[in-house]
């Protein structure tokens, strides 16, 4: 699911989710460079890195490649809950 996102900044991005004080490497895509790494997003749950930094245009897209993994994995919630 990353590779085209990784094309289309032209870098190698790693998801990761926090886990305590941990990060656990979800996913990973693109070219490596062997550069320096850069957090490209933050929340209380998940980091993105990039092997280069981002354009404020650009963060439209590391938005849309960070909800569409939460989606992935976060359980979703079934109508048929007993209450």
């Amino acid at each position: 699911m990353l590779i085209p996102y990784a094309a289309m900044l032209n870098t190698k991005i790693w998801i990761c989710e926090k886990i305590g004080r941990r990060l656990s490497c979800i996913a990973r895509a693109g070219d490596e460079k062997y550069s320096e790494s850069f957090i490209v997003y933050e929340d209380e749950k998940y980091l993105m890195f990039a092997e280069r930094e981002v354009d404020e245009d650009e963060y439209v897209l590391i938005r849309e490649i960070v909800e569409r993994v939460k989606e992935m994995r976060e359980p979703r919630e079934s109508g048929n809950s007993k209450e």
